[in-house]
């Protein structure tokens, strides 16, 4: 009887070990262009023609990885270059249009070096795709000091206001008002790096811009009340960017027309990046991206046309592009790192510290961010118990007493699209912030926000908008927050929790 069942536990054995050598062997192969081919390495190559099929499959998978890679990478850069096209639109349409919601000296075109102040609120319509906010009015301005210093002149402002300044790839370096304590009142001027000239006495300081191109943006709050945007029209209109030549009067400024640049789909995507990546160079973190081409035989002072790459290098480099952008978008819904009741926390901002995939994230959802002091958003795309937000649905956040006002300056809660755009309204209703007239607190001093597609009955103060159906994005603004939202330690018990009704809403 032991013999039988040894024999026995032997066959079971030996089908087993020949199960898994079959399993071993179709695990090993596969066909690739219709090549039937080992999938360990060209070792286990037969025929010249799987060694070629084994190496083109190699270099897409490396055209692949460098590609995702240096997508995340450039970016920020293709759509600083990209956005000038974006507003220059946006100023033309308005004009075609004959609303003016944009200073005039936008209709001729908008110029490098020109602030063009938005004279309202931003709305839907403007479709900027930067989730704005619809606290203050926007001023920006394209910076290229590569021919010589740029000169901001701040005048005296009683509210609040901000002028962040970033480099080429939409990363922070310098404030003008915002957080900072001391009166901006003066004239600044931006020069290249290792600019080696000599300060005028009537600058207040010069500021060493990282990169030859920037981005700036002026922001002034809006406080809603009636006639306040035309206040703050006024206010815009002393802030002044004028070359160093004209503001010493030496001569009126002539600065071009921002040319359109073509937007770069499929390969020449990658054309557009070294294009900018060899003109505005980002000295923190460009060894590791040259190191990148480096995989791919690209020398950094080689003139490259990706089209002329190997086919199966550049089958590979475009399949890295919408996997790359699945990466940000990804990246981007889990910005910094979750809360409890899953709101994103993100204690950094835009000062990205050679964190080159948050960068890209930034740039993506909000072209330009905030350093957290001077502003922190906090945002989600999921209610407190981790289930996606989706237009249909109704949800409630309510504050208690203690979480409220936790913004030295002002705070707002509005919802996006997959777009990173406000929710249509005709009425151009957007977000509930401490300035919204009429906001109706409860009994106890708590405050209760309502999130549906449709107008909760007498409570439009009180209600953010979100859209009819899909996956949105909600934002919770603080402009200059408390040190109770600085702290890791006290943050969490501020942040209320987003509760999905029950009853879902009838469109």
């Amino acid at each position: 009887m032991k013999k039988i069942i040894k024999i026995s536990l032997l066959v079971v054995l030996s089908m087993f070990i020949f199960k898994c050598r079959q399993a071993d062997n179709s695990f090993n192969e596969t066909k690739i262009n219709n090549v039937q081919v080992k999938k360990t390495s060209t070792l286990n190559a037969t025929s010249e023609e799987e060694v070629k099929v084994l190496d083109d499959e190699a270099k897409r998978l490396l055209g692949q990885n460098i590609g995702t890679q240096a997508y995340i990478y450039s970016i920020p850069i293709v759509r600083e270059m990209l956005f000038r096209n974006r507003f220059s639109n946006m100023v033309s349409n308005a004009k075609k249009a004959k609303k003016l919601i944009f200073s005039k000296n936008g209709n001729d075109g908008v110029h490098l070096n020109e602030l063009v102040h938005l004279r309202i609120l931003t709305n839907h319509y403007l479709e900027s795709g930067v989730t704005p906010n619809v606290d203050t009015q926007y001023s920006p301005a394209f910076i290229d000091v590569s021919k010589g210093p740029i000169v901001i002149t701040v005048p005296k402002v009683d509210r609040y206001y901000s002028v962040q300044m970033t480099d080429a790839y939409l990363e922070n370096f310098y404030y003008l008002g915002g957080n900072n304590k001391e009166d901006y009142q003066g004239n600044y001027m931006l020069v290249k790096p290792n600019w080696k000239g000599k300060k005028p006495s009537s600058i207040s300081k010069v500021i060493e811009m990282p990169t030859d191109i920037g981005f700036i943006v002026l922001r002034i709050l809006n406080t809603t009340e009636k006639g306040d945007t035309q206040k703050v029209v006024t206010i815009q209109d002393q802030f002044k960017l004028q070359s160093l030549y004209s503001f010493l009067g030496k001569g009126k400024d002539s600065y071009p027309i921002m040319e359109k640049e073509v937007i770069p789909i499929g390969i020449a995507f990658y054309n557009s990046m070294l294009k900018y990546v060899k003109a505005y160079p980002d000295l923190k973190n460009e060894a590791h991206f040259w190191f990148l081409m480096k995989q791919l035989g690209i020398d950094k002072n080689e003139n490259i046309d990706f089209n002329n790459a190997d086919p199966s290098i550049k089958k590979g480099l475009l399949e890295a592009i919408p996997k790359a952008k699945e990466i940000i978008s990804w990246k981007a819904r889990t910005r910094g790192y979750k809360s409890k009741n899953n709101w994103n926390i993100d204690l950094v901002g835009g000062s990205y510290n050679g964190d080159v995939m948050a960068r890209a994230e930034g740039a993506v959802q909000g072209f330009v961010v905030h350093d957290a002091d001077q502003c922190l958003y906090f945002h989600t795309y999921y209610d407190h118990e981790g289930s996606p937000l989706l237009g249909g649905n109704s949800y409630t956040i309510i504050f208690n007493k203690n979480q409220l006002h936790q913004a030295k300056a002002f705070w707002s809660i509005i919802a996006y699209d997959p777009e990173y755009n406000l929710v249509p309204r005709e009425d151009l209703h957007y977000a509930v912030s401490d300035r919204s007239e009429g906001l109706q607190y409860n009994e106890d001093g708590s405050l209760t926000i309502y999130l549906q597609s449709e107008e909760p009955e007498g409570k439009k103060n009180n209600w953010v908008p979100i859209p009819k159906e899909g996956i949105f994005k909600l934002n919770f603004r603080n402009y200059i927050p408390k040190e109770t939202l600085l702290n890791q330690n006290t943050v969490e018990n501020y942040l209320p929790n987003v509760v999905k009704n029950k009853i879902k809403i009838k469109l």
